[in-house]
């Protein structure tokens, strides 16, 4: 049992992620504003969680590690359900076991972490402490299938919206997870070849085997942006 899970993500025409690199828009509005409107989107998704990875949760709000002399993990490493204050839960893949939090929510919505099940057992307490929930993704905190099973099983989240960047999108694409893919484009370029892409998969092997995508809708929005759905179809996977 898995949440039926939306890759929702706003990227230029040549489906990059970093909005710096892209160019401005065209009649004069700034680029927050057209970013606001993938936000006006995100808004009517109607979905129990919503995800980033580290790399983009971490830029935004909590740059500072938690550091630790003592590594050892728990002999037996165990979910933990913090008190919730929310209805919609906020998730973080985290599989270094070191982000510091200075709140137990983001956006007011309460933080489930995905960790290794290696995280070291000072840094659970920590978390206990902070009243933030956490799961694990199996001992490196990459077996993303695991994370997602006890989030729908514990947590009863049935929907998750995953919101970038490139890499975490990357991961749950290679794992089979998405189910659709909200793509909200912005008009303008990056142009860049070593710039992060909409799916930035870093490993072996190609991430989107045997999945295929069905248009379901494509919205012209205001000022050039464009939504489109995408269903995934997916062949063998399970």
């Amino acid at each position: 049992m898995y949440p039926i899970i939306i890759c929702h993500i706003m990227g230029s025409v040549d489906g990059r992620l970093l909005t710096e690199r892209w160019t401005e828009p065209f009649g004069g509005k700034s680029k927050g504003e057209l970013m606001r409107i993938y936000s006006a989107i995100g808004s009517k998704l109607d979905i129990d969680a919503w995800m980033f990875g580290k790399t983009t949760l971490c830029e935004a709000y909590f740059p500072k590690k938690y550091h630790v002399k003592d590594t050892t993990p728990l002999e037996h490493a165990q979910f933990y359900v913090a008190r919730r204050t929310s209805d919609r839960l906020f998730v973080v893949a985290d599989p270094d076991a070191d982000i510091l939090y200075e709140s137990s929510s983001v956006r007011g919505d309460s933080i489930v972490a995905i960790l290794p099940e290696k995280a070291p057992a000072i840094y659970l307490e920590y978390l206990q402490k902070k009243d933030i929930s956490y799961v694990f993704a199996g001992e490196k905190g990459d077996d993303l299938r695991v994370a997602m099973q006890t989030l729908a099983e514990e947590f009863g989240v049935e929907s998750l919206s995953l919101q970038g960047g490139g890499v975490i999108d990357g991961a749950f694409l290679k794992a089979g997870l998405i189910d659709e893919l909200s793509l909200v484009l912005y008009p303008g370029i990056d142009g860049s070849a070593d710039s992060t892409s909409i799916f930035h998969y870093i490993g072996k092997g190609n991430p989107s085997e045997r999945q295929s995508l069905e248009l379901l809708s494509v919205q012209p929005m205001t000022d050039g942006v464009v939504w489109l759905r995408y269903k995934f179809h997916k062949e063998g996977l399970k």
